[in-house]
């Protein structure tokens, strides 16, 4: 993906100078000064990282708590695998089977002729939301519901399973990973957190488990997932509530001046500008909110009970097609319209008098096909959140909508890529300054409705076959490819077990079930197990009259339940979970995708128990991030010397000459570089820059199979090939000392220089 340099803030760039032969210029240049032409552009994350924030959105809609359960068996891993990482032999880089010791010294962490295949994390942020933002403007989701937690507004949770809150959350609602070590002793750059800071490994485990399964399954039934994550991490300033009028029943995010502090204080104190990020959703359902302010302010009706306009013919077929559109829009558009006339008589809208009968519109389902049935689609786009998860800029709240729909103007820097966040409402909330994160260090990962089936080993975005998840086009409304269990849908599908099959007459999901117009089909089902004082048995749950976390109700006959008795819940299940996979999919790299029916609950101490394995692949992924920096193509090494031509420069965080360059063994480079980093610099960030000091970092040659991470006297870099236990063939490496750039923010330039005739 192409990127640009930039150098506001504290940026450091690198530009490498790749002749168009692929190696050094060797013909003589004719007069005249050389031009340079961009022949690739890519971000190239910063060095420096020492901090992790990660940000878990855990559903808490009914039959949830199965999964909380799960998941909170497997974050330990999680935690384990980012502050104790695998000792790797210094020359091969192969692991040698032991974990590094985080509480040791640097170089004493593994055995001798070993290191941490990456810096052991010893500053981490944990915190935990949920899915549930109230109605958004409806009547559904009381706030006030008695026993309910409709609306966690997007807010960190420190709920305990038990009652009460967990203390080691302290009164913001996160963990914070921070022991007695050297490398937070510089209270400059490590101020001590502002909750209690954990420092046993154990303990911080048992509260990360205890915030998962104190969300709990008492939320909103219109699930909030996107939302609430681009509410707590995104959203510059954050609404209170969702205003409805009641003259003209139109929805507002209120004044101006009605923000959120709360959130505000969260976000300030649980989100670092120079830590790497990481999201992850662990849902059995599709997002299902709408966006309230849509269709002129009334985009909220969706989430009421109320029976919504079908769709046009055309939308049956075609939804993307522009004969596809709300029956009721069709009764407001202007007769004298040729293309009104001719849909004021579509047959589909004059039946029923344009609306959806009941039976085809509950609300339970109304979230699933919405542009096919309804002719519109009134949810948040999914590029708001690939925005959100990649854009230095988003809208205010006043920006997101125009002509009474969303058309957003970014205007606001993205508190994600902020070095500055507000905590309360009198601050400047819109404008704040550039921090050194780029989106290769925001990650996002997805537990959720796919079979694994389905999915690689690795769950990286780039091994998955998408067309099966999503089908050929899914932002325009064609299946063609999806493998069946993934296609939302109230009525049985086609080229899977019918309703009358045996319960486990596909190893997927077990069979189609006859939902009634209420429900979804399943996109896969496990088998239920439960520790008995030791023993692994299968769970048998007795539901009970009205339990709607129970999904076996005597009425019913699903592959849920026992089949000699309906009212036992034995498996457990996972819906499509289709706009969240769109997401990842647009993340590619920066994504990591796991179902959510995990393989096995048998056998705890397997490899493969519950969620582990996606746990895994999510602590692969950011260990790829915290160790290298991949090349989109090889660099060709300059003769012997075993070099490449390549100039890294180093742009320092604060204003000052060339000697700020000298006392840190930097050099300076060439005046037109520096004044080409600085140009961009305006023309990214769309404002004068500060004149802040370019650097030349130097390199360091290694061979082929080699790298220079171990030097530990010199600042520099390296060009590495084929390095045992780094995802990419080639990569970007620094010295030790060059971490300690802290707040950089990198890009990578191939220039191909031509000389004038």
């Amino acid at each position: 993906m192409s990127r640009s340099i930039t150098a506001r803030g504290a940026i450091t760039s690198l530009v490498a100078l790749v002749a168009l032969s692929g190696g050094c210029l060797q013909r003589e240049v004719a007069k005249g000064e050389p031009t340079t032409k961009i022949s690739f552009d890519v971000v190239v994350p910063q060095p420096a990282i020492d901090k992790v924030d990660v940000l878990v959105m855990v559903d808490n809609s009914s039959s949830m708590a199965d999964k909380q359960r799960i998941l909170a068996d497997a974050v330990p891993d999680l935690v384990r695998g980012l502050v104790q990482p695998k000792c790797v032999d210094k020359k091969t880089r192969m692991p040698t089977g032991s974990l590094a010791d985080p509480l040791k010294a640097d170089g004493q962490q593994c055995s001798a002729g070993s290191e941490p295949a990456f810096t052991p994390i010893t500053d981490m942020h944990i915190g935990v939301i949920s899915s549930s933002l109230g109605g958004m403007g409806s009547k559904t989701c009381a706030p006030s519901e008695p026993g309910r937690d409709n609306d966690d507004k997007g807010h960190l949770l420190a709920r305990s399973a038990a009652g009460g809150t967990v203390a080691a959350a302290g009164g913001l609602g996160f963990l914070a990973w921070y022991p007695n070590v050297e490398q937070n002793q510089d209270k400059g750059r490590h101020p001590d957190p502002p909750v209690p800071a954990s420092v046993d490994i154990d303990a911080l485990g048992k509260a990360f488990k205890e915030l998962v399964v104190g969300v709990g399954q008492r939320g909103c039934g219109l699930e909030a997932q996107l939302e609430s994550v681009y509410r707590f991490l995104v959203q510059p300033d954050p609404w209170t509530k969702i205003d409805v009028s009641a003259d003209t029943r139109k929805a507002s995010y209120g004044s101006p001046d009605q923000v959120d502090v709360e959130l505000l204080r969260q976000r300030a104190a649980f989100l670092r500008p120079d830590s790497l990020v990481a999201v992850i959703l662990l849902t059995d359902e599709d997002d299902s909110s709408a966006d309230p302010l849509s269709f002129d302010g009334t985009g909220w009706l969706f989430g009421d009970d109320e029976r919504v306009s079908r769709g046009t013919s055309a939308c049956a077929d075609a939804p993307a097609s522009p004969e596809c559109t709300s029956c009721e829009l069709v009764q407001q558009c202007n007769p004298k319209d040729p293309a009104c006339a001719k849909l004021k008589n579509d047959p589909a809208c004059a039946t029923s008098g344009g609306v959806l009968d009941a039976a085809d519109d509950s609300l339970n389902v109304r979230f699933h096909e919405m542009k096919r049935r309804f002719g519109v689609d009134p949810q948040f786009p999914v590029s708001r959140y690939v925005d959100a998860f990649t854009k230095t800029k988003v809208p205010r709240r006043a920006s997101e909508h125009a002509h009474g729909a969303y058309a957003a103007t970014p205007d606001c820097t993205n508190p994600l890529f902020a070095a500055h966040l507000p905590s309360e409402p009198n601050e400047e909330l819109c404008k704040l300054p550039r921090g050194p994160r780029t989106s290769d260090h925001v990650y996002f990962a997805i537990i959720g409705g796919v079979p694994n089936q389905l999915l690689p080993e690795s769950g990286e975005s780039a091994a998955i076959d998408w067309t099966k998840l999503l089908g050929k086009d899914p932002a325009h409304y064609d299946e063609t490819g999806i493998d069946p269990h993934m296609i939302p849908s109230t009525a049985p599908r086609a080229g899977l077990p019918s309703p009358t099959a045996t319960d486990l007459a596909d190893p997927v999901h077990g069979r189609e079930w006859s939902t009634g117009g209420t429900d979804l089909e399943f996109a896969c089902t496990f088998a239920l197990y439960e520790n008995q004082n030791g023993a692994i048995v299968p769970t048998r749950r007795s539901c009970t009259t009205n339990d709607s976390s129970c999904d076996c109700d005597g009425k019913r006959s699903t592959p849920l339940c026992d089949p000699s008795d309906n009212r036992v819940q034995i498996r457990g299940k996972a819906y499509p979970t289709r706009r969240e996979l769109m997401v990842a999919r647009e993340l590619g790299d920066q994504a990591v995708v796991a179902s959510l029916c995990p393989k096995q609950l048998t056998a705890p101490d397997g490899d493969d128990y519950g969620y582990r394995p996606a746990v895994r692949s999510i602590t692969k992924r950011l260990e790829d991030g915290l160790t290298a920096s991949c090349l989109p193509r090889p660099l060709v090494r300059d003769g012997d010397a075993g070099s490449v031509p390549c100039l890294v420069l180093a742009t320092l965080a604060e204003p000052g000459g060339e000697e700020s360059c000298t006392k840190l063994g930097l050099g300076i480079p060439p005046a037109d570089v520096q004044a080409r980093i600085r140009e961009r610099a305006v023309a990214d960030d769309g404002e004068p820059s500060r004149l802040l000091p370019v650097c030349e970092v130097p390199q360091r040659a290694v061979a082929p199979g080699e790298s220079c991470r171990d030097e530990d006297q010199k600042q520099g870099f390296c060009y590495v090939e084929n390095i045992p236990g780094l995802r990419c063939s080639q990569s970007i490496l620094f010295t030790k000392p060059t971490t300690h750039l802290v707040n950089a923010r990198f890009s990578l330039q191939c220039i191909t220089l031509d000389g004038k005739p």
